[in-house]
């Protein structure tokens, strides 16, 4: 047994540090939204999803968050251009960085949207 054991928050730290240092940019992804939630301070909290081609089975998920400072110039953007709010079931195509937190675990960060993508994606349906 190893006497020199880590504390979580020290394995976690180092998790951090790694994922950083990995992956330091920003990233354009595509992703369905599953949910969707408005907080009284203005932060929008989303779970996003890839589903197989195949099917409906979920293949991948993360929670994502669009800051008040953010969300409040995406959303007008997103529903103007797009002529649909953003919700539950729809595609989307957002920049992200990614971010994990000792406490709160893994999540991404939105910095950015494209409606055209989800335009084609309507548009295709």
């Amino acid at each position: 047994m190893d006497n020199q054991a880590l504390s979580l928050h020290q394995l976690l730290g180092q998790i951090k540090t790694v994922l950083k240092s990995s992956l330091s940019g920003s990233y354009w992804i595509t992703a369905e939204i599953s949910e969707l939630k408005i907080n009284y301070s203005g932060h929008c909290y989303l779970e996003l999803i890839e589903k197989e081609s195949t099917g409906e089975s979920i293949k991948a998920k993360a929670r994502a968050t669009m800051w008040s400072s953010v969300f409040r110039m995406l959303q007008p953007y997103f529903e103007t251009t797009a002529k649909i709010r953003l919700a539950a079931g729809i595609r989307i195509m957002v920049r992200v960085t990614a971010e994990f937190h000792e406490l709160y675990g893994f999540s991404l960060n939105i910095t950015d949207i494209e409606p055209r993508y989800t335009l084609g994606e309507l548009a295709r349906q």
